[in-house]
């Protein structure tokens, strides 16, 4: 509707009126009729005269009629609303004219724009557009330990400039060339580390840029129609062969030093801020001159793989240069003729960590022969106290590659869970295995640009490598296969030959054929001929395990799967859900507990065990009919043909999940009916709790334990043993602080950033079927057992759901049975920590929960007797998503079909697009997640996770786009200030949970690794702190005395210990602060800045990101390799089963005193930790066998 305006003072701006006129149509009486602030359009008529800006009349155009009668009927009439702006009242009417069509139209698909944001936003694209800065030499080079700038390549086009791109947040810097292309360097203003605008001491205007990561290089075409082109290296003589290593600082010398004016103030504009004046000295070095790189190439060729992958993972890191590297090669080779080349690898490795350090030290300089030597000094008096690999056979040490467009990076050993493929094989020969990723620069994965031909440089880039081997220090990788895990990663193995003493001459074809039979299945008759599938089959045999008890083939059952054919479909209500006997899950939990060495103290068994047995893979529950020990394997559960007789353990569900809300949920809840205050509850009960957190250590530990921080090291149970002693200091303590820190700015950013909402009584569980056909349809069974706590039976109308969720129909109600009759299946078998679906009825209920299976899937549910705040839901119809077509061959797969499936799944993996578009457009749509273009999604979604198994690629110009360009604020990166011309503050619960949510402005840096000091103490003198009795000091405070009291009441901490005991606990030490060092620095997502202690320790990296996800991912592999080293360290102060508690609990007395004494270098506070848990450990053991020996007294 348009409304006429009149009696406007002159005085008035169009931009005055319009910020005035959305005070209103923002208020409370206008915010039911947009999900979205509600836009307008105002226009001012022109003064005829030339007199005034305007001629004080307009119109006011509102999105509908409805909206437009509303403010006629408050403003038109003076005795309701009157409105004065400029000393004046404006008159509103109903206009003549029909609205203009195009306007109305706008102003409904688009959100509000502040008007001056607009503005300042279109001034700055013009400045953008309007000023460049002139460059006359390009230089790439490396920064040198003495702050000279060595130019190792340098190229001087006759036009080249600098421009800023302010909507892409980017640098842009275009050297034409004579044919019809542009090449461009583009530098993400994120990407700047330091700056440095200065004039040389030969007078020319220098900008030298240090960045995060190497830029993009691109090829413009100059026809507009045609999409840029990404290359690894500009085609420029030597660029290729240097850009790996010298990409990191820039160096542009321009015309002149109006140009360097211009630089500061479009940095000014963008504000880029922090840019200093400081002259950096050049010289041309050669650090890795043609030469030099020869030279070094034959010396990689002629070296032990596992040294020349420790060179090349320093030269790729950028620890070293060429030069520096040379200059080391005899000492690595003495140090390889005296004491082997895995010695030598493991000096390489420690020294790459030193190395690294030297570049963000501010201590005295060394040289690298220095450290290098240090180095070698430290791991020849303090090697390594115990193999981490012989403390889990499930471990193996894993060699790392990550293909970024410009370089690898190499990195590793790291232990990691095995599969069933290296378990195979010597562990000699597990450094032939590589676990290679291709990523973005960065560590991110591939973003495709809508103007970047993305598809062809993934082609270029990794198809080369997949299909023809990646090459390393004169060493040819084939490409073997992956999991299904690591595919979503991007990551893939690959292989080079060796010949193992029981399987001979070994490759990557003999691997697969060694696998199984895939070839003419009765089961699956194409599964040859589709590539996709094909290498799905393959992946089973890759997925991390651990190994548990071998089968005799008599006892493997095959039993039918419960399936069903309705009008829409047929379905399998056992679609993965195998059973084990009672007896073998006994054992099998035995066996997994036996691999912990102490671990046999624990009782009790899971029920539910997820598998991986000969060419099958799902879920075995514990049948309680079945006698002796067998498994039950269904159809479903075969995938291919295999003979092994050996039960692997993908995860043994032994304790439930906690329920934690997400976006996606919120957005499906609140459209069905669940209000915002609900939502809002619970929220702010979860930030109340996280700021109450560090009052005590009862508070922290529930905080910790409810989000999974600090599991690595045991910390919930640490805090409750400390609580119970009533030790108050520990808060005071700066480690501790800064830890707790970490822990709240977690969990706060969780809420702010991912809706992570905790739901307390409500459980994820993992899914099982009801064998025994007990249930009715609609009915579940649950009984929840947390560890150590009581047994509970959810009873009554239940919310069930299943990750993730994009369908309405996604999210419904069913009936949980309660306790169960006596006598019952349930009764005598309760299944904990599962819920049980029924096999009756027209549909199976994991089928309707985005098309759940029973393989492995979790549900979430939220008992409503317990959590009625939920009961406002309305559900909806499930989904019915037809089978993903498979995308065949007119032949049978080879494994180069497969190699051109990962580069083309690299290309389309479109999961994430899908899932944020439609979150996107039902914030943005007035019917939510009924819009149309979000039912179609949610079809493109389920044919988007089936595509690793299909083939079939779900097309991105197929996938619908949000309504329009400007975003929810609650999807702004956090990597960017919110602005308000590209964003609108969304109105939708989860927009108002983002913005309920502040997070701390600062968090204390902690404590980073840091090269060994040089007035350090000796190690002498630590043998004598540890040899005498604990002094204490101010600082120690009670912490330290009430925990000797309590030791003293089992031993006489007073005593001298023995002195191999005193050199094994020193040994531990210095392997576990190596083992944390490498750990930091390795899964920190910036390569040159590692990560705190304080993070390690919590699980958590606090660095911001534009990729969450990178993050995500980046936490649980630090959270999976700090559980190892420091599980290890713990098993191995406590010994063998033969060794009794007192001694352990001498060994972890020792090691919390040494603790104390070295807690001011890295490492030391988080050791103390770990000893603290041991020591607690040691005490229930000894406590639990007194016990024991007065019961066996008294009766």
């Amino acid at each position: 509707m348009e409304v006429f305006m009149r009696n406007i003072s002159f005085n008035v701006t169009q931009k005055d009126l319009t910020n005035e006129l959305s005070t209103i149509l923002h208020g409370p009486r206008y915010s039911p009729y947009s999900s979205t602030p509600l836009n307008f359009h105002v226009n001012l008529y022109k003064d005829k005269k030339g007199h005034h800006q305007h001629s004080g009349c307009g119109t006011l155009t509102l999105p509908s009629q409805q909206i437009g009668q509303q403010f006629l009927d408050e403003y038109a009439n003076a005795t309701n609303f009157s409105f004065m702006i400029g000393g004046r009242r404006v008159h509103f009417a109903m206009s003549r004219h029909m609205a203009r069509p195009e306007i109305v139209q706008s102003i409904a698909r688009r959100p509000y724009i502040d008007p001056a944001a607009l503005e300042e936003k279109n001034r700055i694209e013009r400045v953008f557009q309007e000023e460049k800065v002139s460059i006359r030499a390009l230089q790439f080079g490396w920064e040198c330990r003495d702050s000279i700038f060595s130019i190792e390549w340098e190229h001087s086009p006759q036009s080249c400039h600098l421009s800023f791109n302010d909507e892409r947040r980017e640098l842009r810097i275009k050297i034409p060339r004579q044919s019809d292309t542009t090449l461009a360097i583009v530098i993400r203003f994120s990407n700047l580390k330091t700056k440095s605008v200065h004039t040389s001491y030969s007078g020319d205007p220098v900008i030298l840029l240090t960045l995060e990561t190497p830029p993009a290089f691109e090829s413009e075409p100059l026809a507009d129609d045609k999409p840029r082109i990404r290359l690894s290296s500009l085609p420029l003589l030597e660029h290729a062969r240097l850009s790996p290593y010298v990409s990191l600082a820039l160096r542009f010398v321009c015309k002149s030093s109006r140009d360097l004016q211009t630089f500061l103030q479009l940095c000014k504009e963008a504000k880029i801020h922090h840019i200093n004046d400081t002259e950096y000295l050049s010289e041309q070095r050669g650090l890795f001159a043609p030469h030099v790189a020869k030279k070094l190439e034959r010396w990689l060729q002629s070296s032990n793989w596992c040294i020349a992958f420790q060179i090349e993972s320093l030269l790729r890191g950028l620890s070293v240069d060429m030069t520096e590297m040379l200059s080391l090669m005899p000492y690595i080779a003495a140090l390889t003729t005296s004491k082997g080349k895995r010695h030598a690898a493991a000096v390489l490795a420690h020294f790459g960590q030193e190395a690294l350090k030297l570049w963000y030290d501010s201590e005295e300089p060394e040289t690298i022969l220095e450290c290098f030597l240090r180095a070698q000094r430290d791991l020849e008096a303090h090697p390594p106290s115990f193999s981490l690999r012989s403390i889990d056979p499930s471990l193996f040490e894993a060699y790392h590659v990550e293909v970024t467009p410009t370089t690898m990076r190499l990195s590793g050993p790291h232990l990691e869970r095995s599969n069933r493929i290296i378990r195979r094989y010597h562990p000699d020969h597990h450094e032939s295995f590589l676990r290679v990723s291709f990523v973005d620069e960065g560590r991110l994965h591939y973003r495709f640009d809508r103007d970047v031909d993305g598809r062809d440089f993934v082609k270029t880039r990794a198809g080369p490598i997949l299909l023809q081997g990646l090459h390393i220090a004169g060493r040819k990788f084939d490409f073997l296969a992956y999991s299904q895990s690591a595919l979503k990663e991007h990551a893939v193995w690959f292989v080079k030959p060796f010949r193992d003493p029981d399987h001979g001459y070994v490759d990557a074809r003999s691997i697969i054929q060694s696998i199984g039979s895939f070839d003419n299945l009765s089961f699956d008759k194409t599964l040859m001929f589709c590539p996709a599938r094909y290498g799905a089959r393959i992946s089973q045999a890759f997925t991390a395990t651990d190994v548990s008890v071998t089968i005799q083939p008599e006892e493997v059952l095959h039993i039918e799967d419960l399936n069903v054919e309705t009008a829409t479909g047929k379905y399998c209500f056992t679609d993965g859900a195998g059973t084990i006997s009672r007896e073998l899950a006994m054992e099998v939990s035995k066996k997994l507990r036996s691999i912990r060495r102490r671990g046999r103290d624990r009782r009790g068994y899971s029920r539910a065990l997820q598998i991986r047995f000969q060419g099958s893979k799902g879920m075995l529950s514990v049948d309680h009919t079945l006698g002796g020990r067998a498994i039950c394997l269904r159809p479903s559960m075969i995938k291919f043909e295999d003979t092994s007789r050996e039960i692997e353990i993908a995860q043994a569900f032994d304790k439930p999940g906690s329920y934690f809300l997400n976006r996606p949920l919120i957005m499906l809840l609140e459209n069905l009916g669940v209000k915002y205050e609900v939502f809002k509850y619970f929220q702010d009960q979860a930030v109340h709790e996280a700021e109450q957190s560090a009052r005590s250590l009862e508070r922290a530990a529930r905080l910790l334990e409810t989000y999974g921080l600090g599991a690595s090291f045991r910390l919930t149970s640490v805090m409750l043993s400390l609580a119970k002693l009533n030790v108050a200091d520990e808060l005071d303590n700066n480690f501790y602080r800064q830890m707790m820190g970490s822990a709240i700015h977690h969990v706060l950013r969780l809420l702010k950033n991912h809706a992570r909402i905790p739901i307390p009584d409500a459980w994820t569980l993992v899914g099982v079927a009801d064998v025994h056909k007990f249930l009715q349809e609609g009915e579940i069974f649950a009984c929840v057992k947390p560890i150590g706590g009581p047994t509970m039976y959810l009873e009554g109308p239940v919310i069930i759901s299943r990750s993730p969720t994009i369908h309405p129909g996604d999210v419904q109600v069913v009936h949980a049975i309660g306790e169960p009759p006596k006598n019952s299946c349930f009764a005598q078998e309760p299944l904990f920590n599962t819920v049980v679906f029924s096999v009756l009825g027209s549909r199976p209920m994991p089928s309707c929960l985005g098309g759940g299976d029973l393989d492995g899937d979790v549900y979430n549910l939220i008992p409503l007797n317990s959590v009625p705040h939920f009961g406002g839901l309305k559900t909806h119809k499930p989904a019915v998503y037809a089978p993903a077509q498979k995308k065949l061959l007119d032949r049978r797969s080879t494994m180069k079909d497969v190699a051109e499936f990962v580069v083309d799944y690299i290309n389309s993996d479109v999961v994430g697009i899908i899932a944020i578009n439609w979150l996107i457009i039902a914030d943005q749509s007035e019917k939510g997640i009924f819009d149309e273009k979000c039912m179609s999604l949610s079809n493109l979604h389920s044919d988007a996770v089936d595509y690793p198994k299909s083939g079939n690629p779900v097309a991105v110009d197929k996938i619908p786009k949000p309504l329009f360009s400007e975003k929810p604020d609650w999807n702004a990166p956090e990597t960017v200030d919110l602005d308000s011309a590209r964003y609108y503050q969304s109105q939708r619960a989860i927009g108002r949970l983002f913005r309920d949510i502040t997070l701390p402005a600062n968090l204390n840096p902690g404590r980073r690794p840091r090269r060994q000091q040089s007035n350090r103490r000796m190690m002498d003198e630590i043998s004598n702190a540890l040899d005498t009795n604990l002094l204490l000091t101010d600082d120690d405070g009670e912490l330290v005395q009430v925990v000797q009291d309590r030791i003293n009441e089992y031993i006489d901490t007073s005593q001298q210990f023995p002195a191999e005991t005193v050199e094994q606990v020193k040994g531990l030490f210095h392997t576990y602060i190596s083992g944390l060092t490498s750990i930091c620095t390795t899964y920190s997502l910036s390569y040159h800045r590692p990560l705190t202690e304080e993070e390690a320790v919590v699980g958590t990296i606090v660095q911001k990101t534009s990729q969450p996800r990178l993050r995500t991912d980046m936490i649980a592999k630090l959270r999976e390799h700090t559980d190892i080293l420091v599980r290890s360290v713990r098993e191995e102060l406590a010994g063998g089963n033969d060794e009794n508690p007192e001694e352990y609990l001498q060994r972890a007395w020792l090691a919390w005193k040494l603790s104390i004494v070295e807690r001011s270098s890295f490492g030391g506070e988080s050791f103390g930790w770990v000893s603290l848990g041991a020591v607690f450990d040691a005490i229930k053991e000894i406590e639990d066998i007194r016990l024991e020996e007065m019961r066996s007294r008294f009766y």
